[in-house]
């Protein structure tokens, strides 16, 4: 069985490593534990890891901005992508009731994913964690009653917790795209690759943003996504994270050598093949 060290954010069993253990199907995984992403940056820039799992945006709250940035800090390369349904469970010590508990903890994007749950239940105290398989193992370790945390089935397993409300989230379609990442000289791209993702700043002539799309619609290249991330130390401008998938490698290429005198900058995060992406 092949062995890798995946640095994930959070501890064991948070939302990052069970897409670790979805991605990397047969492998015996080794957990980085990483308080942090500049933390899970800094695990796979210096070995400790081979490979990080990194959220990079969720269908309910949006892109994670501060990632864009880490990957392009560190020079580090897509290998992959997998999209997880994230479901948020209440958990809490054994022989708990709902009606026993007064806070409820947890990472602050999950708290407000389960926003019209904390509603319907005022007296819980919503408090912010750094993560949410953290929140469960702190219930377990510290023996809190009257405290439940809000995250995964493996949480509950992993920690001897109880369930007593599954699937709290307040929209059933909330998904997380998650990206496989490496040191940029570990990288090969496959040669059925058939997405990637790029980014680039533009020149000041009026229309350049429209022509560099342009090119890419007139060779068949889908654009899943278009991000606008501030460009540090230059007040009100902006760079583009941009991912492109394609039929025809051919095209793609055309594509890429067409906007070429539209960018200022281009750098390549990584060519891979795209995971399938939920349907409507």
């Amino acid at each position: 069985m092949r062995s890798v060290r995946v640095a994930i954010q959070g501890v064991k069993a948070a939302f990052h490593d069970v897409a670790a253990r979805a991605y990397f199907v047969g492998s015996d995984l080794e957990q980085v534990e990483c308080p942090s992403f500049a933390r899970l940056g800094q695990a796979l820039k210096s070995g400790d890891a081979d490979r990080a799992m990194m959220a990079i945006e969720n269908s309910i709250a949006g892109s994670i901005l501060p990632n864009y940035s880490l990957l392009e800090a560190h020079g580090f390369k897509i290998l992959g992508e997998i999209y997880l349904r994230i479901e948020m469970n209440l958990m809490a010590l054994p022989g708990q009731k709902l009606e026993d508990l007064s806070f409820v903890r947890s990472h602050p994007m999950a708290l407000a994913q389960c926003q019209d749950f904390l509603l319907e239940n005022p007296h819980l105290q919503a408090l912010e964690g750094a993560d949410t398989a953290e929140s469960a193992k702190d219930i377990r370790e510290k023996d809190m009653k009257g405290h439940a945390a809000i995250a995964s089935r493996l949480a509950a397993e992993t920690y001897g917790l109880e369930i007593l409300r599954a699937g709290i989230e307040t929209n059933d379609r909330n998904y997380t795209r998650f990206l496989v990442i490496a040191r940029g000289e570990d990288v090969t791209a496959p040669a059925e690759a058939n997405k990637a993702s790029i980014r680039f700043e533009l020149n000041s002539r009026p229309g350049s943003l429209a022509r560099a799309l342009e090119a890419f619609g007139r060779r068949s290249v889908n654009l899943t996504k278009i991000q606008s991330v501030p460009i540090l130390g230059r007040p009100y401008e902006y760079s583009f994270h941009v991912d492109l998938e394609w039929e025809d490698r051919d095209g793609y290429l055309a594509a890429m050598g067409a906007i070429a005198s539209e960018v200022t900058r281009l750098i390549h995060f990584g060519e891979y093949l795209r995971s399938e992406r939920p349907s409507a």
